[in-house]
């Protein structure tokens, strides 16, 4: 679980480095180039980015503190799907949403990547009710 934990808090790490980037790209690279809807939509795509985590970090940070699994034990099945429907639903809301952003400048068929976003809430969102669903079941050591 050791090594688990570690990989949890370096993807948290890249994950928030990737929200500085891109937010900043973002306020500086496009500020010209599209219209404030758009600037908007990247600012809503680089917010849920940072939020899932900084939320990915509060989570490795408890289960290191908190022993929610025994140093030597493998992280159960229920948290390796949680933490990568995470993943996976970040990256497509986010990145649907950042394409989208750029139809102004390369072309509007790019709109279309809008309709991804939907299944990328849903899959953080079945992410985060899994590991919440772990909390209320997992004892918890003292």
């Amino acid at each position: 679980m050791v090594r688990n934990r570690h990989n949890y808090f370096a993807v948290g790490a890249f994950m928030v480095a990737m929200a500085i980037v891109l937010g900043a790209f973002g306020a500086h690279g496009l500020e010209k180039k599209v219209t404030l809807k758009y600037l908007g939509t990247w600012k809503t795509a680089t917010e849920y980015l940072m939020y899932n985590a900084l939320g990915i970090l509060a989570f490795a940070a408890y289960i290191s503190n908190d022993k929610f699994n025994s140093p030597n034990e493998q992280p159960n099945l229920m948290l390796r799907l949680s933490v990568l429907s995470i993943f996976i639903g970040v990256f497509v809301f986010s990145t649907s949403l950042y394409i989208v952003s750029l139809n102004e400048i390369y072309s509007q068929t790019l709109k279309s990547f809008g309709r991804f976003a939907p299944i990328g809430g849903l899959f953080m969102t079945l992410g985060w009710v899994g590991i919440g669903l772990l909390f209320l079941t997992q004892k918890h050591s003292k």
